[in-house]
């Protein structure tokens, strides 16, 4: 038994020993991989998609990666219905000024595309290579959003309360707050937007922004003290008030079809400071690649900064005061 026990730890040894000297390479052999994403707005004439494949990196950061490894030279075709409606346009636009690629953005565009109410859209790609992704979605229903007040804070300092109406079966909408400001430096001025949280959490001496869910039902609200404790943030650690300009407020409904919906939920994180995602989930609807190709539907509603409020914050004001 002995002699069989020391003959086995030999023989284990020697394998580790061999498999040691050779190469581990955790990544694999690469295989091109091409991701096609095209989110049509049902609201707009003007759409975009882009293409792209995957890529190697020297090390574990795949935020390493300087080269653009976008596709140009692609067909992308249209279809609402049995008819071809466009051909995209290939074309770039100029990336951030801290954007770790160089060379323009590769995006392929139209400006004559938009979709009908209850139909199904195609979307195909044929790459220079000869490869072909192609997806297809339903378009949502039409939404139309109502607001209960045309000022920030209201005139009873109650909630900012929104709602809308959809025909849509099983809709599914996700509802965006933001305030939109210029900021003044150097002799320019850059608009951002801040966005406006359901609530913040204590989380020991830190307050953390928690967004909403995707909604299943029609209203959403928000206290006034959120949108104030918002507004504070936007200068935080900036003594000079006075270079921020306030411009107003938006509170937007999206209403998602189906693979929107499905996209949304499985990619979305940090709703709450207590959720732990301990892995990244993949969802794709594209065939022959990876990707989404969805549909969604836009509703709006502006809502205005009293002058006094905006001052309260030394912030000046970016538009004329409510009446």
């Amino acid at each position: 038994m002995k002699k069989s026990f020391f003959a086995t730890i030999i023989f284990i040894t020697i394998i580790l020993t061999y498999s040691c000297e050779e190469n581990f390479d955790p990544f694999g052999e690469l295989k091109d991989k091409y991701v096609l994403n095209c989110i049509i707005r049902g609201d707009s004439t003007f759409q975009t998609a882009t293409l792209g494949k995957n890529y190697m990196v020297e090390n574990y950061d795949p935020y390493s990666n300087s080269e653009d490894n976008s596709i140009k030279g692609a067909v992308i075709r249209l279809w609402n219905g049995n008819d071809i409606v466009t051909i995209m346009k290939d074309s770039t636009a100029e990336r951030p000024e801290n954007s770790s690629y160089k060379k323009p953005y590769s995006v392929y565009y139209t400006n004559s595309f938009q979709p009908l109410q209850h139909s199904s859209v195609d979307i195909e790609a044929i790459l220079p290579n000869g490869k072909r992704l192609k997806s297809s979605a339903d378009v949502p229903s039409k939404i139309s959003a109502a607001i209960n007040t045309d000022r920030i804070p209201t005139t009873d300092n109650g909630d900012v309360e929104l709602t809308w109406n959809s025909d849509q079966r099983d809709p599914v909408f996700v509802v965006r707050v933001g305030i939109y400001y210029y900021k003044h430096e150097n002799g320019l001025k850059k608009r951002y937007v801040k966005s406006v949280p359901l609530y913040y959490a204590k989380d020991g001496n830190k307050e953390i922004p928690v967004y909403s869910a995707p909604l299943t039902n029609s209203m959403y609200s928000v206290s006034v003290e959120t949108i104030t404790k918002t507004m504070e943030l936007i200068s935080e650690g900036d003594i000079e008030k006075g270079k921020y300009e306030i411009l107003s407020c938006i509170a937007e409904v999206l209403s998602l079809n189906q693979e929107l919906s499905k996209y949304y939920n499985s990619t979305v994180r940090g709703l709450d400071p207590y959720s732990v995602k301990l892995d990244e989930t993949d969802y794709s609807n594209i065939e022959n690649g990876y990707g989404i190709f969805g549909v969604y539907m836009r509703s709006y509603r502006v809502i205005k900064f009293t002058h006094k409020y905006i001052e309260s914050f030394g912030y000046k004001p970016g538009l004329s005061d409510v009446n």
